[in-house]
């Protein structure tokens, strides 16, 4: 298993962590409610682990049992 620490979040990762829909994840990123980045060097963008884990909070639940990808986070966008 690997343990490394999950930075960046494709939306189909957020949205099984959070148990909502895409539509959903694409809503709370319209209304800020998540920090974009990119993924590494790609036209990828995904959802900061920590805006992540703020909204599970939020929630009451944890977004545990993610396995951790293999990417970077570049530099941020704008909402």
């Amino acid at each position: 298993m690997d343990h490394t620490q999950k930075l960046i979040y494709r939306v189909s990762e957020a949205r099984k962590a959070l148990g909502v829909s895409t539509a959903t994840i694409y809503r709370m990123c319209q209304r800020g409610e998540f920090v974009k980045g990119k993924i590494g060097a790609t036209r990828s963008v995904g959802i900061t682990a920590e805006s992540v884990n703020a909204v599970a909070a939020q929630m009451g639940i944890s977004p545990a049992g993610q396995t951790a990808s293999t990417v970077q986070v570049g530099s941020q966008m704008g909402s």
